[in-house]
């Protein structure tokens, strides 16, 4: 590659060619060229590495790492390795619409030194080795919630983020952590940068509701422990948190004193 792309999207695998297919697909459409994939898996199976060697262009790069644990560590070595001027984050069963970068260069409202985020489509599916069936899709605005509540609980998919890619060094993804990594990701963003909406929309997140279902399984009181060792991580002194912090929790059926938050 003979000049720093515009953008790198680092895409995280782990066995799941089917949809890593569909992911590297929306990313070859995508209609403004100016970037590069960065795939990283943490195994390295047949058919992972038959889907880049069938997708990943000449400049693309591949990583294959076995040793790293999981998805955080991957995001990492994908940033490490990234040479364009902004990151964005794609997961494997996850897509792009192929407008999207085109409408990010082209939206007036970009800022170079900001975590700029955007709107998403959520889409609902059955997944089956094979099909993919669609059950709904809803647009997702994040543009009327305000960005103090990322304090308080996820709204921004990592795959509706664009930063720069010096910032991105700067935030590593919490290998550590057993769940919520993308959620607290964001938390050391929002506490040292600005955010900036984007009133776009590109990013598909594709949910596999067979999985879902199994999830609503878990006892709330797990997801309750999730989000306090997420709280306790990143204390708040303000009050008016501390209390939506009380009331999230409660509502996941953990009640603690306010001051403890």
């Amino acid at each position: 590659m003979n000049k720093t792309p515009l953008f790198s999207i680092v895409v995280t695998t782990h066995k799941r060619p089917q949809t890593l297919t569909r992911a590297l697909r929306s990313l070859l459409a995508q209609t403004f060229t100016d970037f590069e994939i960065v795939l990283v898996t943490d195994e390295g199976s047949l058919e992972t590495k038959e889907a880049a060697a069938r997708l990943l262009r000449e400049d693309d790069i591949f990583l294959v790492l076995p040793h790293v644990k999981g998805p955080a560590e991957s995001r990492n070595a994908g940033v490490y390795h990234a040479r364009g001027s902004y990151i964005l984050y794609l997961d494997d069963d996850d897509s792009f619409r192929e407008s999207y970068l085109a409408d990010i260069a082209d939206t007036v409202g970009f800022r170079s030194d900001a975590v700029n985020y955007v709107n998403y489509t959520q889409l609902k599916e059955l997944r089956s080795p094979q099909e993919i069936q669609t059950i709904s899709s809803t647009e997702m605005h994040l543009g009327d919630t305000e960005i103090g509540s990322l304090l308080v609980c996820n709204f921004i998919p990592n795959n509706a983020i664009i930063l720069p890619a010096a910032m991105a060094r700067m935030h590593r993804v919490d290998a550590n952590l057993n769940s919520h990594e993308d959620w607290d990701y964001l938390l050391s963003l929002v506490l040292k940068h600005d955010f900036n909406h984007l009133n776009i929309s590109g990013p598909v997140v594709h949910i596999n509701e067979g999985e879902s279902r199994n999830n609503d399984a878990k006892a709330s009181g797990s997801i309750a422990l999730d989000f306090l060792s997420i709280y306790r991580k990143w204390p708040i002194p303000d009050d008016t948190i501390k209390a939506r912090r009380k009331d999230m929790l409660r509502q996941l059926g953990f009640d603690l004193p306010q001051e403890l938050l």
